[in-house]
């Protein structure tokens, strides 16, 4: 498995010359300039952020930059700020400004290597947030319709809010996700005006009570009403809200159901959808985090399944990895981060079979709150 995971590594790596905009990922100084469709000539968001999260799985963003070029990848990252503090310029991936803004947000934290670097306090404030944060009642609207509305141009978007809350969790987990990696900035944006804990509680209040204790997914779409059995995109709804939960040590509503409802989903080859991507860290998060949060006995109870669905997840994914090249398997840079760090989060689970093989590799979620 050593020789394979390796191979990955120089593939990764390969993968990411495709898409830098400049001088070649060969020299160990690299900034950041980086484009979501390869062989384009002018750098993007989410190509910038892609590679940056492709490396720091992988081990290698120190020693693939030096102090200088992080500087300039983060400014890279900081010029697609837009007024009101979203991160909207440049976002050749369409996700919602929520995504786009915790994904901006969370990588200017991962080039944070050295402990003088700061970039995101180069950030202007998210003064979008404000309302959201001091307003129960706006909260209240916001977390319950998740930006839905019956606009047609929204909804060719696919902003369904919870009728479709794999792309409406990108709203309800990005905004908390923005505002854990921002908090330390409030008192200097809104001196006085802000009580983040108050927030936080608020959010999980809410959610807590509104989970369906059966799944342990969020099933609040209308065709719910009818259908209730967990499908990919619950799975991949919640897992944005279990980042929140699992940043801030906060346990699962109903673990055992989360882990029934994602060990269902898994397909026969290990993956849980044709290729490797984040839907893969998605069903590994899922499982892994709700086993670890189970008492002793109850891990004894799902082990086995457990460690075989991560194992099992682990070898198709390095197996699809190296089948065709990189290029063949993803149209663009942002679904080999989710991969790569799928992998890397069944090494979480205490004696996984395959964790010394991927000895240096990083997780980001350690260090941010968004993927």
């Amino acid at each position: 498995m050593q020789q394979q995971v390796d191979r990955i590594l120089q593939r990764s790596f390969s993968f990411l010359n495709l898409h830098v905009v400049g001088a070649c990922t060969g020299t160990d100084s690299i900034e950041g300039a980086f484009s979501l469709h390869a062989n384009r000539s002018i750098a993007d968001l989410y190509g910038s952020i892609d590679a940056a999260y492709i490396l720091y799985a992988l081990g290698i963003l120190l020693r693939k930059t030096s102090h200088v070029s992080r500087q300039t990848w983060a400014k890279h990252i900081l010029i697609s700020q837009a007024d009101q503090g979203w991160f909207t310029k440049l976002n050749l991936r369409g996700h919602p400004r929520e995504h786009a803004t915790a994904y901006a947000i969370a990588a200017l934290h991962l080039l944070q290597i050295e402990p003088d670097e700061d970039y995101v306090t180069q950030i202007k404030p998210l003064t979008a947030l404000l309302p959201l944060l001091t307003d129960r009642t706006a909260f209240l609207r916001w977390i319950t319709r998740l930006d839905f509305c019956l606009d047609p141009r929204s909804i060719l978007k696919k902003n369904l809010g919870w009728h479709y809350i794999w792309r409406g969790s990108h709203v309800g987990g990005g905004i908390p996700a923005v505002i854990g990696m921002t908090r330390h900035l409030f008192e200097q944006w809104w001196p006085g005006q802000v009580d983040v804990d108050q927030w936080f509680a608020w959010y999980f209040e809410w959610l807590d009570a509104h989970v369906n204790p059966k799944t342990g997914y969020w099933q609040r779409a209308f065709w719910n009403l009818i259908y209730r059995k967990p499908t990919l995109i619950d799975m991949g709804g919640a897992v944005h809200f279990f980042w929140i939960y699992e940043a801030l040590g906060r346990p699962f509503p109903y673990p055992e159901a989360v882990i029934e409802s994602t060990l269902a989903l898994q397909r026969p080859n290990g993956l849980y959808k044709d290729h490797p991507f984040c839907i893969d860290l998605d069903g590994n998060f899922c499982l892994i985090r709700a086993y670890l949060q189970l008492p002793a006995e109850k891990q004894a109870q799902y082990r086995e399944r457990v460690y075989r669905s991560a194992e099992r997840n682990f070898e198709a994914i390095v197996k699809a990895l190296l089948e065709r090249p990189l290029e063949e398997i993803y149209s663009d840079s942002h679904g080999l981060p989710g991969a790569l760090v799928a992998l890397v989060e069944c090494t979480k689970l205490p004696d996984f079979k395959y964790a010394d093989a991927l000895a240096g590799w990083q997780h980001p979620l350690d260090k941010v709150w968004w993927l």
